[in-house]
């Protein structure tokens, strides 16, 4: 993907990230966290309008002042937003809502808690209009603020990270079948049949999300932020608003662990294991009768990532729309 160097408009990027992300990002998660404290409200802040902000500012292209309305860059580029950060979680026991701050349940003091990571990119699209906007699009940004160290219930440092997709070249081919199959299996069967329909999700790190072939062009980590905050941007993961975003920039590698047994198995039917899967394992296994024999966990440790070329022989999962089981309730569903 080119960009439109006449569309890039803004200067000194870093310097204004770095400001921004203290004023905007920093110093309002801690008067949210104080106010929370007080109206037990969720601190989280939504991330909408201020992925928009980021995104001009990490790729120099301002907005068009249309809000929800028309396109959120001015080069035509659409941004979505995800924000798991400060998301309300849930007591195991009770079924209470629990603040993130909160190390147990104020309704049953439990310390049982379901830390909730699920929020993910909605795409909406209602026509067949909107359908070809998608397809056609140079570039969509995905802004993702999460924290890097989740899985280990650790949440003093957060994540800023933005991936850019293509719609129009080989790379964006995967994202242009899964919204094409969510408008054409599963909105208008639904809105033909008068049900309630629903955007299509992306979730960060799932399995589509990696088959999207997504480039990382920004990183950055706030180092504590709730005590000692400390801006960190990964220069590494930077690439700055005019650099051709061409095959020198690898996608997001693809964690193996993702894979069913199935997958694995059309993986070394489809590739070459002699040239494009032996060269990359960290132990050598010459023949691929060894490795077909090897657990999925040891295949895992072998291969821990899959390149581009090796994550485009995997076929797409099967998308099964979920039916909301019940209606929403305020007694039972309490988020702030």
């Amino acid at each position: 993907m080119t960009p439109q160097k006449n569309r890039i408009k803004i200067n000194d990027n870093l310097y204004n990230l770095y400001k921004f992300i203290d004023e905007i990002i920093v110093s309002p998660k801690h008067l949210l966290k104080k106010w929370s404290l007080i109206t037990n409200q969720t601190p989280a802040a939504k991330l909408g309008y201020i992925g928009q902000h980021l995104a001009s500012l990490i790729t120099g292209v301002p907005g068009t002042g249309s809000g929800a309305r028309g396109d959120d860059l001015s080069d035509g580029s659409e941004v979505k937003s995800c924000n798991k950060v400060d998301q309300a979680d849930k007591c195991k026991k009770c079924g209470a809502r629990v603040m993130r701050y909160e190390e147990s349940c104020p309704n049953c003091n439990s310390t049982d808690i379901l830390r909730k990571d699920d929020s993910k990119w909605l795409f909406t699209v209602r026509s067949q209009a909107e359908l070809e906007q998608y397809l056609n699009m140079d570039r969509i940004i995905l802004i993702l603020m999460d924290y890097p160290n989740f899985v280990n219930r650790d949440y003093k440092d957060i994540r800023i990270l933005c991936f850019e997709i293509y719609p129009k070249e080989d790379r964006g081919k995967v994202f242009c079948d899964l919204i094409s199959n969510h408008y054409n299996n599963i909105y208008l069967p639904k809105l033909t049949a008068n049900l309630k329909t629903n955007p299509m999700n992306l979730h960060p790190w799932s399995y589509q999300f990696y088959k999207c072939n997504p480039i990382k062009i920004f990183e950055c980590t706030v180092k504590d932020i709730d005590t000692n905050p400390q801006i960190q941007i990964d220069m590494k993961h930077y690439i700055k608003p005019s650099q051709e975003r061409d095959a020198r920039f690898p996608v997001v590698p693809m964690p193996t662990s993702l894979l069913k047994v199935e997958e694995w198995d059309e993986l070394l039917a489809k590739a070459n294991y002699d040239t494009e899967i032996a060269p990359l394992l960290s132990d050598p296994i010459t023949s691929i009768v060894a490795f077909k024999k090897l657990s999925k966990k040891k295949k895992e440790e072998s291969l821990p990532y899959l390149s581009e070329k090796l994550r485009n022989y995997l076929s797409l999962r099967k998308i099964v729309s979920v039916v909301q089981k019940s209606r929403y309730s305020r007694s039972e569903d309490r988020k702030g």
